[in-house]
């Protein structure tokens, strides 16, 4: 029963920019719910992982395609890449402190909420193509994004709104430039996995896969209205209820 509730909390807060790991940090201390072993956080990495990779299938398909080295979508990707590959490197052990209770939650929700509210008020997108420079910036909101109550989504489309990118382009850079953060968190946790329990995971992993795909339809939606900073109003009250929690 754990694991489905974790399962479905995973698949409705993983793409929607109301962070994952904040509501999960959340649902343990609230809930008294122990962390998943690393077993469990394996299946959750591959079931995202799939969402992501059949959501943009047609955008994957794409990178085969010719085009200048320095514009390229995997040059792109590999740049935005480094910033939180060089912070999950460096400071893994104390980031994972901040995981370990509630302190600092409501002021991890506060950066997420003035990310998306400050949507609402950026110029109209006229920008398609993503630059080396836009990759790094967005990359960087990627990296902050490591603390819970940050949200991935919300920082990196926040971030590529505010540059001017479309929000279609901002949509699909998002979750394209995911993969390998994904991609490298279950790769860090194989190493301590015991392989013969994972399957027993899957109806948590398929839930959240389900939920997964769902949560990117409503999201891409929401962008198309110009309405992510309505986002902002549900961290702000997650933020105030999480205050509540410390008094």
């Amino acid at each position: 029963m754990k694991e489905l509730i974790v399962g479905i909390i995973q698949g409705i807060t993983e793409f929607l920019p109301v962070s994952s790991s904040g509501h999960l940090v959340l649902t343990q201390s609230i809930l008294k719910i122990s962390k998943p072993g690393i077993e469990f956080e394996i299946f959750l990495h591959f079931s995202t992982l799939l969402a992501v990779l059949i959501f943009f299938f047609k955008e994957i398909k794409n990178f085969a395609r010719k085009e200048n080295p320095k514009n390229h979508p995997l040059t792109l990707i590999i740049i935005g890449s480094i910033p939180a590959g060089v912070i999950g490197v460096l400071f893994k052990d104390k980031i994972e402190l901040y995981f370990e209770n509630t302190t600092y939650l409501p002021y991890f929700y506060l950066i997420t909420t003035a990310m998306l509210f400050s949507t609402s008020l950026r110029k109209k997108a006229v920008r398609e193509n993503i630059t080396i420079l836009d990759a790094l910036i967005i990359g960087t909101a990627q990296a902050i994004a490591i603390l819970p109550g940050v949200s991935r989504s919300g920082a990196t489309i926040s971030t590529a709104l505010l540059l001017g990118i479309l929000p279609e382009k901002a949509f699909s850079f998002s979750f394209l430039l995911s993969i390998p953060a994904i991609f490298g968190a279950m790769i860090l946790d194989l190493k301590d996995a015991n392989f013969s329990t994972l399957l027993s995971y899957a109806p948590a992993g398929t839930i959240a896969f389900l939920f997964g795909i769902a949560s990117l339809y409503i999201l891409k939606k929401t962008l198309k209205m110009n309405k992510l900073h309505y986002f902002g109003f549900y961290t702000l009250i997650v933020a105030i209820l999480t205050f509540g929690l410390k008094l």
